[in-house]
């Protein structure tokens, strides 16, 4: 069986990022969100589990559907600070905030109806153990989004910009390459887009 360390020094550079994190760059217009969110199907009888959700960008969004619950995730610990101070109140039991890496999802089997990957994807350490580990999450049928409101080519020239040696390397591939690796970890794909604005890929467990 395959040991798998947490990612300590991806959890670090983002807590180091995370008191000025809401100020940097502007945020998709809410629409944008919305339009995105309402491929998922969310509804009251759903739980959305939030991968690298960061200070909570996509919360308020994802509650405005009213889903049964949302675990909101990531592997640093400030940015979860930071969301529970905006959010916690609001929600109650029904937001659950998870420091934890999504390689070694503390989750049940087949507890997840919709794991989204929002700003996320490309800094998975282990593409396809993070997939299986969101496969195993999620229940049959369940639905797996990654998404960037921005297009690849943007995303790449940021990360590929980074001071720190190990974000450079944090990429995306080009939309048909993530198909093949999202079809190998057990996943059908349903819709995808990958051009100058956006990039997104929504596929179900099967």
């Amino acid at each position: 069986m395959q040991k798998v360390k947490v990612d300590l020094e991806r959890a670090k550079f983002f807590d180091e990022l995370s008191d000025s994190w809401d100020a940097k760059g502007p945020s998709p217009e809410p629409e944008v969100v919305l339009t995105f969110l309402r491929k998922l199907n969310i509804d009251s009888e759903k739980t959305v589990l939030d991968v690298g959700t960061g200070t909570g960008l996509l919360i308020l969004h994802i509650f405005s559907f009213h889903p049964a619950r949302v675990i909101a995730m990531d592997l640093s610990s400030r940015m979860l600070s930071i969301l529970r101070g905006k959010h916690s109140s609001r929600f109650g039991a029904r937001l659950e905030i998870l420091q934890g890496d999504v390689h070694l999802l503390n989750l049940q089997d087949a507890s997840v109806d919709i794991a989204v990957c929002n700003g996320v994807y490309p800094h998975f350490q282990d593409k396809p153990l993070a997939l299986s580990q969101l496969h195993r999450v999620l229940k049959k049928g369940g639905l797996l989004a990654i998404n960037h409101f921005a297009g690849r080519q943007f995303i790449n020239s940021i990360h590929g910009s980074s001071s720190h040696d190990l974000i450079r390397r944090d990429l995306l591939d080009p939309v048909m390459i993530l198909s093949e690796t999202i079809a190998g970890c057990g996943f059908h794909v349903k819709e995808w887009r990958d051009d100058a604005t956006e990039y997104y890929m929504i596929a179900e467990k099967i």
